[in-house]
């Protein structure tokens, strides 16, 4: 394995690799392009990690990447932000939230003075109600982070391009002094 001097020469190497395989299949680099799933810019990285947090955040294992895709050519979000920010749900941590997902959806099922008429009798019965709480508790967590998500990468990046552009501002003014 190669060394890299800095991590901005190894990311160069490894957009330079991604942006080759694109190349060799130009309908899909068109396609991904089209759809806004490869643009940069605060809008769609902020979109992209909300799109992301939603579905990581959700009982979706094996059609997570399908979910994401779809949500990100929608919502017109960056595809990269959002399946970086989803492996909030990795191997590891997928038992702990699965099971916490399960435990909110039951509690608040129970605690919570809302009929459940909408839901089929046989949904309640052994498997159908564990799946039932967790899709219950998953969505009652995913939304908030999705929505904060969403506002912390657009604020937060936005407070980054500022600090930016006034520090080159300061350069370009100390460079050009007397």
């Amino acid at each position: 394995m190669k060394r890299f001097p800095t991590l901005q020469a190894r990311y160069r190497v490894l957009r330079r690799r991604g942006h080759n395989w694109l190349v060799g299949h130009p309908r899909l680099w068109h396609l991904l392009y089209v759809t806004g799933c490869l643009r940069g810019g605060v809008e769609a990285a902020a979109r992209g990690v909300s799109v992301g947090l939603f579905v990581g955040l959700t009982p979706t294992v094996g059609f997570q990447t399908v979910f994401m895709i779809i949500g990100c050519v929608v919502l017109r979000g960056n595809f990269p932000a959002a399946f970086a920010v989803s492996w909030l749900s990795n191997p590891i941590t997928m038992a702990p939230l699965y099971w916490g997902f399960h435990e909110l959806g039951e509690l608040l099922t129970v605690l919570l003075p809302v009929s459940m008429d909408f839901i089929p009798p046989w949904m309640f019965e052994q498997a159908g109600d564990t799946m039932t709480f967790t899709i219950i508790g998953s969505l009652i967590v995913a939304v908030p982070f999705a929505v904060g998500g969403y506002l912390a990468t657009h604020g937060l990046s936005r407070w980054i391009l500022a600090r930016r552009r006034l520090r080159k501002q300061r350069r370009n003014g100390a460079a050009s002094g007397p």
